[in-house]
């Protein structure tokens, strides 16, 4: 018995510890080219036309700064700029923003601690329920950061998952 809960517990301190094996700490730059378009995702969602147009088009720039319960992200572009407060541990953070209005966002690692998977509930504007994920992991040795969107309407088919890929800044 003893050593049943012994190797338990040793699994479990592994687990844990292998829970954020990623650290998302740095200064991105938004890679348009090697991007999905995200205007008809956008526009499901209601966005206006203008509103997508300047959002296709607009060079961004992430700082993410990650301890070990909350990832910052303070994004900016021309006109344009946001922060975010993402809790590591699954808690639910209401907000509001222009795109989503008012919106609970819940965030946990994947269970191999690569991916660090947010899920956004909202209602659209013609009120349905609705969740955006946006689940983020690195590639390249750590110099992108690649953002997988994927929106679920209630009663609506799944679009196509949406990729943003983001470049570390050196």
């Amino acid at each position: 018995m003893r050593k049943y809960l012994t190797t338990l517990l040793f699994t479990l301190v592994l687990a844990i510890s292998g829970v954020a094996a990623e650290n998302f700490s740095g200064t991105w730059t938004l890679d348009l080219k090697a991007s999905d378009n995200t205007d008809s995702m956008m526009k499901r969602v209601g966005v206006s036309a203008l509103e997508r147009k300047i959002g296709s088009a607009l060079k961004l720039e992430a700082t993410y700064q990650q301890s070990e319960n909350v990832l910052n992200i303070d994004t900016k572009g021309s006109a344009f700029s946001r922060k975010e407060a993402h809790h590591l541990d699954g808690r639910a953070d209401p907000g509001k923003d222009q795109q989503l209005g008012h919106h609970t966002a819940r965030t946990l690692w994947s269970k191999d601690g690569k991916q660090l998977i947010t899920t956004n509930d909202f209602k659209t504007r013609d009120g349905k329920k609705a969740r955006l994920t946006v689940a983020r992991h690195l590639t390249g040795g750590g110099k992108a950061l690649v953002l997988t969107l994927t929106l679920k309407i209630e009663g609506e088919p799944d679009g196509p998952p949406v990729k943003r890929i983001w470049r570390k800044k050196v």
